[in-house]
């Protein structure tokens, strides 16, 4: 799985040598993927212990950076284990979940790039009971 970012880079000086980064992109690498998105939200989550995110999809590139924690991660079928430190990337209409099946509570800070309509912002919801999919707004504020 392609989704998920491990910390294999190197960190590199900048700023007369006051920072040091790692960068889990190269510089610019996602131009072309994420113009004409804008900035729909960045948070903090937490999923408990044993918990489990329902599959959904949405128009936007997601992505979770783990603070805390570790689990597992399910994008369009694939599965692989992540942990603090690890940058995960949703691309935009994947269907996604992350399980918090190892034991801890897994905290992450999320942003997205969202590619949707202003009066369609929200994801689609594809239950595991097998119920139908269906759109869930996200305009909680309004």
């Amino acid at each position: 799985m392609d989704n998920i970012q491990r910390r294999s880079a190197e960190y590199i000086s900048e700023h007369n040598d006051t920072v040091h980064s790692m960068f889990f992109f190269k510089m610019e690498e996602l131009r072309d993927e994420v113009s004409g998105g804008y900035l729909e939200f960045a948070n903090e989550f937490v999923v408990k212990k044993d918990a489990a995110i329902e599959p959904h999809s949405h128009n936007t590139d997601e992505f979770y950076f783990v603070l805390e924690g570790s689990g597992t991660m399910i994008i369009d079928g694939e599965s692989a284990l992540f942990g603090k430190g690890e940058l995960v990337r949703i691309r935009p209409n994947q269907i996604h979940s992350l399980a918090a099946d190892q034991g801890t509570d897994i905290k992450c800070f999320c942003f997205a790039i969202s590619y949707m309509p202003e009066d369609e912002v929200g994801f689609t919801a594809y239950p595991v009971d097998g119920g139908e999919p269906h759109f869930v707004s996200t305009r909680y504020w309004d």
